[in-house]
């Protein structure tokens, strides 16, 4: 993978990371972190009903092995239309850019999700037993090759928290003074 989309994956897991921590804008005096250790399970976004939902364990881990034990799981939902995040029973506004924010990140997701789908039916790829190992020299590459207007939003503001692109490779193809420039969607070996 070259490193422009190694780049873009890295720079949007931690902004779904900040996002999910940034929707608790304010914390009140009486709430205190826990000391357990914590792990998401799983992220679910329903684009019928746009709403973002995850779920995070508490546990512990095993003295001996560091093996990490789910003791207990709790669910967190967002709702973008509202803009609010409920837990616990509890329902909690935040800024609609916020939202808005978000929702371009998971719409640029369920492009990709919806892109696979038709990639996958169109019988792309090789079969691969449980003995091989990740297929080799397969180039997938997004079926529409102009970026959303999501996708350009959430690209420019990438951009401008990772500083100038040179600063993010060192002399990738194209040469330094190359503009950076994803599509969504898109993966090249």
């Amino acid at each position: 993978m070259s490193s422009a989309p190694r780049f873009l994956l890295s720079r949007l897991v931690a902004l779904v990371v900040l996002t999910a921590l940034g929707c608790a804008q304010e914390r009140t005096p009486e709430a205190k972190p826990t000391r357990s250790p914590r792990r998401l399970e799983s992220v679910t976004w329903n684009s019928v009903k746009r709403e973002l939902t995850w779920v995070i364990s508490k546990g512990e881990r095993d003295p001996k092995t560091g093996v990490y034990k789910p003791l207990t799981t709790e669910t967190y939902l967002i709702n973008m239309d509202k803009a609010t995040m409920t837990f616990n029973g509890e329902t909690r506004s935040f800024s609609k850019q916020e939202a808005i924010n978000v929702s371009a990140l998971l719409d640029i997701i369920a492009k990709y999700a919806i892109e696979s789908t038709l990639w996958w039916d169109q019988g792309h790829g090789r079969r691969v037993d449980e003995k091989d190992e990740q297929a080799t020299g397969v180039t997938r590459v997004s079926l529409d090759p102009d970026p959303s207007p999501a996708f350009e939003l959430l690209w420019l503001r990438l951009q401008r928290i990772a500083g100038p692109p040179e600063a993010s490779r060192s002399g990738g193809a194209g040469g330094k003074d190359a503009p950076l420039r994803l599509r969504p969607a898109m993966l090249i070996q």
